[in-house]
């Protein structure tokens, strides 16, 4: 990452003009300014440095006294005060660890792959080509988030929209009903005439078809 020849123009983002420039250009890796460095250096040796001086007293001792302190019942702090014997033995216990010599076995395997010998990692990948591009795509996982779950919410969202927003929503519910009621008061609004001699006709249809109806019952 930080040796070797420099590729960043081979990476498709360096072409796909993510800069701020006057043409939109990208702007290749480059080291923070001092403004940035000094300051976080400045902040990084007292953090250190403090960190040690304190882990003993703030975690086992009497640094907070009684305004934080831990139950005895607290197994992980308890078989912490086991396994402290102080900063420099932690620190010197952390470089006997086996994740330590793991991360620096990978270091220096990854040192010799690609600034001494290249051609080994190529002919790794040439050697398990579908296992490189299974690992390279991220187990497809970003491909399937966006075709499927992206894509599916997607097409949910608008099947919710137009389905249930506008056509049963505003269409049957809003929409419908002011129609409903519209053509009603239409069929309504044709019966009152506004003639006495309707309404007439009306009342003597109305009492023959009751008198009917009792008759009938009869």
């Amino acid at each position: 990452m930080f040796h070797g020849k420099e590729r960043f123009d081979q990476t498709p983002d360096a072409h796909h003009g993510h800069g701020h420039g006057h043409h939109n250009e990208p702007a290749p890796p480059h080291e923070s300014p001092w403004v940035v460095t000094v300051p976080l250096v400045l902040l990084a040796i007292p953090s250190v440095v403090i960190g040690f001086m304190t882990i003993e007293p703030m975690l086992y001792g009497a640094f907070f006294k009684d305004s934080i302190f831990f139950s005895e019942k607290h197994e992980a702090l308890k078989e912490m005060a086991k396994a402290f014997h102080g900063p420099v033995q932690m620190a010197w216990h952390a470089l006997t660890t086996l994740p330590f010599w793991l991360a620096l076995a990978g270091v220096a395997t990854s040192y010799y792959m690609y600034m001494v010998n290249p051609a080994v990692p190529t002919a790794i990948k040439k050697a398990v080509t579908p296992i490189y591009t299974l690992l390279e795509n991220k187990y497809y996982l970003d491909w399937f988030n966006e075709n499927v779950l992206a894509r599916g919410a997607r097409a949910l969202g608008t099947g919710l929209w137009k389905g249930g927003d506008e056509y049963v929503i505003d269409g049957a519910l809003v929409n419908g009903s002011w129609k409903l009621v519209d053509s009603i008061s239409g069929l309504v609004r044709r019966a009152q005439s506004g003639y006495l001699y309707h309404y007439a006709l009306g009342m003597i249809l109305g009492v023959f078809v009751l008198m009917t109806y009792f008759v009938w019952l009869k």
